[in-house]
């Protein structure tokens, strides 16, 4: 047979294209009827935009009608024509919301996703429109029935005449699997539309039309300056005004912003307190994000010019962009405001984490800090006593006798915070300022243990591979032995190039203690937290994997584990889908208890890992998460290093995010079938963010995320319970907007 002329028609199984479209856009009915009302908000957006009027005139409604497995969202909005419903509704791709007129009028939505999308919860759709030109309006349907009767071909929406829109708008009608929990649905819409000017009404009961206010409980804020202000950083400029509350957290009150001359419709209130951000646009609430920056960020803000991503979990990369960048200036803003009280210091202890990177020690006149006899100065105080002559020496000794006969001779002596941050950066000001002198420079090892027992033995063995698994500093040589002071570990530099000595004293209390955990896995993991507490900081200096400021080496780290990563898009704001399913049961929870000597022989490794310490000596006792296999494969030795852990909750996604605080961060995303309502202070809220208190756990051969008892119920199984997971695992790459994941999760 000749068939060099031949061909044939493509095929399409589009009930499977369908599921795939369906189930990544609206895999419940709460984002069935958000987006549906999403359209209904914007086609009233433009009808407004049309005749000059405010969207919130008592001539524009949407109504919700929820019973039973039934759901219609009708509007008076500028309604579709037969060729409209047609080309654009039940058209994949298309949208009639990528115009000029569209875009002014501020609509959401430009996905084109379409009517289809709906039948990830629908069995039936139903849209009447009618414009306001047209006599009779049109009724188009399509049920399940119809798509499976197509089988491998498009099928074919019904049309007819009706007059239900009349005299104009859309009445969408959908008929769900499932019976809806009516007050389920109307907690969830109106957390989206609460701020909409348009009226929307959910079952006769008006959920929309609320201001949105700058400034949330204004009795108890206190402004700080008399006016509002204007914000500068380069071609940005931001109109606001800074408030403080009773605690001394900041609160900024936005009203507008201006790109290179250019006037942006932005306002909203920031509160810089670790949490989420409840994007909008125009009042529509279109999801909630985490802003990485230093001292913590929460609130809401709304924008022209913020999109979300198809699936509506975030921001896309141009929003991300924005939100980071006015995040980072208010921060700024924020940072020289409590700079100038030393109450505010005192409340806001993350800026100085910022302040030692950003170069602002000579800012530090205000911070207050504690002497030999436990009495406390300012830091410009001491300055001051410095350039009369005073000689000044720091330290975090708590040999007290020592400092006080010191001080009793003249001198100032610090006692350095315990912060790590704090410490860094009063260190700093006293060396360059004060002329200040590490009295921790006298201490030295007294007496070398000779005869170790095993323990110890094993303690040293364990620190030494932490540190050369983890920092990857070969030079050095650990001395067990007793300090001067009363410390656990001490290292002495000699210089660039010399060997480390590390002085460790094996006896110490803070070390002793964990000989009654026996040789399991929570010793070794304990001992890896140990080292990268007390030696961390002073390490990274030395090691090849971090920079100067403390961020990872990430390029470097990428390059040499080919094998391993992969370089998912230069772009955050991609849209991944994938991931590994799983379903945990009470069976899917391994008991580690505290003090056994041995570890439990595993037929295979389980998601949940519970550590029961029942004489609460470790603070280690809770529930804790395995991440993905092939993300430890591939960067699990980097994840200790990251000491800002957190975890981010919204709608039915649970989000775990450690970063190096400066350039780079991991996200362990945990989706679940059902809402997260977590936060006891906000009855019905499905967002919520806090900083996670337990380290990180390293046992069998994994890496466990602790579970914060609030979210405990969603993730830990009881009873026979089955909790159906979509895991999911990835590094984002700050500085340069890559986005990588691990090789075999990507292929």
């Amino acid at each position: 047979m000749n068939q060099e002329n031949t061909s044939f028609q493509a095929g399409i199984d589009f009930e499977s294209v369908l599921q795939i479209i369906s189930k990544q856009v609206y895999e419940t009915p709460l984002a069935f009827i958000r987006e549906n009302v999403q359209n209904a908000v914007d086609a009233i957006r433009i009808q407004a935009h049309r005749e000059g009027a405010n969207p919130n005139a008592n001539s524009y409604r949407i109504d919700i009608t929820v019973k039973d497995k039934k759901i219609v969202v009708r509007d008076n909005g500028i309604g579709m024509s037969d060729s409209d419903l047609k080309n654009l509704f039940w058209t994949i791709g298309a949208s009639g919301k990528r115009t000029q007129e569209a875009l002014s009028a501020g609509c959401v939505g430009t996905f084109g996703i379409g009517g289809f999308a709906n039948f990830g919860v629908c069995t039936k759709l139903e849209v009447i429109s009618q414009t306001e030109d047209c006599e009779q309006g049109t009724l188009t349907r399509l049920s399940e029935e119809d798509i499976r009767a197509a089988a491998n071909t498009i099928p074919s929406v019904s049309q007819e005449e009706s007059n239900v829109a009349a005299p104009r708008g859309t009445v969408v009608i959908g008929n769900l699997r499932k019976t809806a929990n009516v007050n389920e649905l109307k907690t969830y819409l109106s957390d989206f539309v609460r701020f909409v000017p348009i009226a929307i009404h959910f079952n006769g009961e008006k959920i929309s039309q609320k201001r949105f206010l700058q400034v949330d409980d204004q009795d108890n804020l206190t402004p700080i300056g008399v006016n509002t202000q204007k914000w500068h950083d380069g071609d940005f400029v931001i109109t606001g005004r800074m408030f403080e509350d009773r605690g001394y957290t900041l609160v900024a009150a936005i009203e507008n912003l201006c790109i290179a001359g250019e006037f942006v419709n932005l306002e909203g209130r920031l509160r810089f307190q670790n949490g989420s951000i409840d994007v909008f646009k125009r009042g529509f609430k279109l999801c909630a994000t985490q802003i990485g920056c230093t001292i913590g960020v929460s609130g809401r803000l709304d924008c022209d010019r913020f999109v979300p991503t198809a699936g509506r979990d975030s921001p896309d990369a141009e929003t991300t962009s924005l939100l980071s960048r006015i995040v980072l200036m208010l921060e700024k803003i924020a940072i020289d405001t409590v700079l100038g009280s030393s109450e505010r210091i005192v409340q806001n202890a993350r800026i100085f984490q910022y302040v030692v990177r950003n170069g602002l020690l000579n800012k530090l006149d205000n911070a207050v800090v504690r002497l030999a006899d436990a009495s406390e100065i300012s830091l410009g105080d001491i300055r001051r006593k410095a350039q009369q002559g005073v000689v000044v020496f720091f330290g975090t000794t708590q040999k007290r006798a020592l400092n006080q006969i010191m001080q009793a001779r003249g001198h100032v002596v610090v006692l350095l915070s315990a912060d790590r941050y704090r410490r860094d950066a009063e260190r700093q000001y006293l060396e360059q300022y004060c002329a200040a002198k590490p009295f921790d420079g006298i201490i030295d090892c007294s007496e070398r243990y000779q005869d170790l027992t095993r323990f110890e033995k094993i303690f040293l063995s364990e620190l030494e591979f932490t540190i050369s698994r983890s920092f990857e500093v070969e030079n050095f040589h650990l001395i067990p032995g007793k300090l001067t002071e009363d410390i656990p570990v001490f290292l002495k530099e000699h210089g660039l190039g010399e060997t480390l000595d590390i002085f460790v004293d094996v006896r110490h209390p803070e070390i002793a203690k964990l000989e009654v955990l026996g040789y399991t896995g929570i010793l070794y993991s304990l001992i890896s937290t140990f080292c990268r507490e007390f030696l961390g900081p002073s390490l990274k200096k030395w090691s090849p994997r971090f920079f100067g400021d403390g961020a990872l080496n990430f390029e470097l780290l990428s390059k040499r584990r080919s094998e391993l990563w992969t370089l998912v898009k230069d772009d955050i704001g991609v849209v991944l889908k994938g991931g590994q399913h799983d379903v945990v049961t009470s069976d899917d929870v391994q008991e580690v208890k505290v003090g056994e000597q041995s570890e439990p022989k595993l037929s295979k490794v389980k998601r949940l890992l519970h550590i029961v310490d029942e004489a609460g000596t470790t603070g280690i006792d809770g529930f804790y998460i395995r991440i993905l296999d092939t993300a430890f494969k591939a960067y699990g030795d980097l994840l200790p290093a990251c000491d800002n852990r957190g975890v981010v909750w919204a709608g039915n996604k649970i989000t775990y995010v450690a970063s190096d605080a400066v350039s780079a961060a991991f996200q362990y995303e945990i989706r679940l079938d059902k809402l997260v309502i977590a936060n006891s202070n906000r009855p019905g809220q499905t967002e919520g963010a806090i900083e996670l208190q337990r380290p990180v756990q390293e046992m069998f051969a994994g890496i466990y995320f602790p579970i914060p008892a609030l979210l405990e119920p969603f993730l830990v199984p009881t009873g026979d319970q089955a909790i159906q997971l979509h895991l999911y695992c990835e590094w984002i790459d700050l500085l340069s907007a890559k986005l990588w994941l691990p090789r075999e999760a990507a292929s």
